[in-house]
């Protein structure tokens, strides 16, 4: 059974590893992305997400499916190993992050990623800003949000 928890300190290298090769077999191509080695993946999961954002990793039977990490009212990185792509872990995922009671969420993925913004298009989220993601990518991206249909919680 699919379980969504928050983030273990023990969960960190295996989840690193899989976010990694997940990233490489997404984004094929971005050039900067390929060249990001594992060693560069734990540096920045550990210095840019693991200490700014609560963590939530979707598991089932001791195996982990994917990741949400949110800093405030941003998803910093949702990602589905892509073995576990298509089965309704990134919904789970982010259905645990609308029901926090925020009244919004946003986030940035990048124009070409026509998975990604199918998938948020059609759990709500709508496009509300086209840009280009800072170096080293410069990549044509697109800003998402999505607004509860509920009052922000207390």
């Amino acid at each position: 059974m699919l379980e969504i928890r928050p983030y273990r300190g023990a969960d960190f290298d295996v989840l690193v590893s899989r976010w990694h090769e997940t990233n490489l077999a997404t984004f094929t191509y971005l050039a900067t992305e390929q060249r990001h080695t594992l060693d560069d993946a734990r540096a920045f999961f550990r210095e840019s997400i693991v200490a700014t954002s609560e963590i939530w990793v979707a598991e089932e039977q001791g195996k982990l499916m994917g990741l949400i990490a949110l800093s405030g009212n941003w998803i910093r990185q949702l990602s589905v190993f892509p073995e576990f792509q298509r089965r309704g872990v990134g919904t789970r995922l982010l259905q645990t992050t609308k029901e926090m009671g925020l009244s919004e969420l946003r986030l940035y993925t990048l124009q070409r990623n026509r998975p990604a913004r199918t998938f948020y298009e059609q759990r709500g989220f709508r496009a509300i800003a086209f840009g280009t993601s800072p170096p080293p990518e410069n990549e044509p991206d697109v800003q998402y949000l999505w607004q509860s249909p509920r009052p922000a919680a207390p």
